[in-house]
């Protein structure tokens, strides 16, 4: 038992290096923009300490996020929570051996079959591939049914964080391409991942007016309490896509606006620097309506983080189509990225900090390996 326990000691203090060294790199990158701009401030940690400063998994290194989020939020806050803190309170609360499946998009229709997602078109699973009712088809099968379609997505079934390896597909002539060629038989027998081919989904016009070339969806973060259980929605954010890319990433180009309880947006819209813009497509943040469908959208997101049992903190994609229905794209169980929430709202985990802290305080790291 000794043995085993120094083992997880190690393991827990080389995750923790290794997250910590890669975040700082990042940070440093994060705080000279700010630097550049003369927008950077120092936290005043001794009129406001924070709250995580008390417990051991915190670093020293670790406060200097604080400085970034207080410089752009504009107010001390001590229920901010650094990067790497996160991702260690992440693998306390999240079960990855149990939770992996779950970001297969494959298994969602499976899993939650009452939840709406965008219709899908062939599926490939564990090398075979099926329609979207789970019944096999052929290779010439599979050919008719892309041929069907005028545009379609094509997505690794899991791991497309960051939108890697995703393809909009239209039909040019007789071909469905993107800047990197032609969709054919060739071609997917050669795509060695399993993968799921979606319809191109047509956005409501409130979505596509910030940039109509991207897909900008809904993000809502949920905890799952550990005293009782209960589902709560901490943060809904608005993310927006850069002029030509479909995709709505910050990391990428996009600006993300925060949707308080109201489902209202924020009147500005912030960059993954922390730069910060009163108007997007020349449109005027400040004079923006009601986001539609939010209290549906906070419903499905309720419903569907109370059907994941092993893992407490989500991260919910949603885009809304034309015909204003809300349907998810994506369950993100681990690496969510925490730092738009923070610069627009403050502290991460609100009224719930201490009691996630306390609990992560005893808690055991849960790996992708149990000692």
């Amino acid at each position: 038992m000794h043995i085993k326990k120094h083992i997880k000691e190690l393991v827990k203090d080389a995750f923790l290096h290794r997250t910590r060294s890669k975040q700082l790199r990042h940070l440093k990158m994060l705080v000279g923009h700010l630097r550049a701009k003369h927008k950077y401030s120092k936290y005043p940690l001794a009129k406001h300490p924070p709250i995580i400063k008390q417990y051991p998994f915190c670093h020293h290194s670790d406060l200097k996020w604080l400085d970034f989020y207080y410089s752009v939020f504009g107010s001390p806050d001590p229920l901010f929570i650094p990067v790497p803190v996160y991702y260690y309170i992440e693998t306390c609360l999240n079960n990855r051996m149990l939770t992996f499946a779950i970001k297969e998009k494959n298994f969602l229709n499976k899993f939650m079959p009452a939840v709406p997602t965008p219709k899908t078109i062939v599926r490939r699973i564990n090398g075979f591939c099926y329609d979207d009712q789970y019944q096999r088809v052929d290779r010439n099968e599979v050919w008719r049914l892309l041929n069907l379609r005028s545009k379609l997505i094509l997505k690794p079934s899991v791991e497309s964080g960051g939108g890697s390896s995703i393809r909009v597909l239209e039909r040019k002539g007789s071909a469905l391409s993107d800047a990197e060629g032609s969709l054919n038989p060739e071609w997917l027998d050669s795509y060695i991942k399993d993968f799921v081919v979606q319809e191109y989904i047509v956005q409501h016009r409130f979505f596509s007016q910030f940039n109509p070339s991207s897909n900008n969806t809904i993000r809502v973060f949920t905890y799952r309490s550990v005293k009782d259980d209960s589902v709560n929605i901490l943060h809904c954010l608005l993310r927006v896509g850069a002029q030509g890319s479909f995709l709505d990433h910050d990391h990428l180009g996009g600006v993300v606006l925060a949707i308080d309880e109201h489902n209202k947006t924020t009147p500005q819209a912030i960059d993954l620097f922390g730069n910060k813009y009163n108007s997007v497509n020349g449109i005027d943040l400040a004079a923006l309506d009601s986001v539609p469908v939010m209290d549906e959208v906070r419903k499905l997101a309720r419903e569907v983080a109370g059907n994941v049992y092993y893992g407490r903190l989500l991260a919910l994609d949603f885009t809304v189509d034309r015909e204003n229905r809300p349907l998810l794209l994506e369950i993100n169980c681990w690496r969510n990225g925490i730092s738009q929430y923070q610069m627009h709202n403050g502290g991460l985990f609100k009224e719930f900090t201490i009691e996630i802290l306390d609990f992560c305080q005893k808690a055991a790291l849960t790996l992708t390996l149990s000692l």
